[in-house]
């Protein structure tokens, strides 16, 4: 799959803003790395507009496009769950927006789709700004993985209606990270140090 750079979804964005009466123009992931909520930016704004209302994740603005997430032991209890995200919305004219959805993938697999609950009208005083955001669900990301590198690929869609008419989805992304699953180490390996330790031992 194609990735999309940072700079061209920020043209996507700004493109939709200038021709569309309704659209996206930010995102994020909601990812909890071993127990800690961050919220990962996609769409970089430089301001507070992905700060969700009623809830606190990390903000991540380094942006989560080409980021390596790091190295996950799940025998040793290393988590890597991905609870949502979230859209920001622009309406103007008739256009309602009525929905948006995060879906992800791991190493190109067959996609998921996480509804994003709307949060708030107006995001920042502006009119028709909206956001959408969930950090639930919870989804393991490690589960069934080999030991080794792997990618996640996030994107995301805003459905919308025109005058009353459905109208085509907005979309964004796909963007990806990596991250890798390590091994804990076997039994054997283990042994041998244990014995290589106690011939030390010995010889001193």
């Amino acid at each position: 799959m194609k990735r999309l750079t940072l700079t061209g979804a920020l043209l996507l964005a700004s493109g939709s803003v200038a021709f569309s009466a309704s659209g996206i123009f930010g995102t994020g992931t909601a990812l909890t790395n071993n127990g800690t909520l961050t919220f990962y930016q996609t769409t970089l704004l430089g301001d507070s507009r992905h700060q969700p209302s009623g809830a606190s994740p990390t903000q991540n603005s380094a942006g989560l496009d080409g980021l390596d997430l790091g190295e996950f032991d799940p025998a040793n209890g290393d988590s890597l769950t991905i609870g949502g995200g979230g859209v920001l919305t622009f309406k103007n004219g008739g256009s309602d927006v009525t929905g948006a959805t995060v879906f992800y993938s791991v190493n190109g697999g067959a996609e998921v789709a996480l509804g994003l609950g709307f949060n708030e009208d107006n995001v920042s005083g502006v009119g028709g700004d909206q956001r959408w955001y969930s950090d639930g669900a919870g989804a393991d990301l490690l589960a069934g993985l080999s030991n080794g590198d792997h990618t996640l690929t996030v994107r995301y869609e805003a459905t919308n209606t025109e005058n009353g008419s459905p109208q085509p989805v907005h979309s964004a992304g796909p963007f990806t990270a990596d991250f890798s699953v390590i091994p804990e180490p076997s039994a054997a390996i283990l042994g041998g140090l244990g014995l290589l330790g106690l011939l030390r031992r010995r010889r001193a």
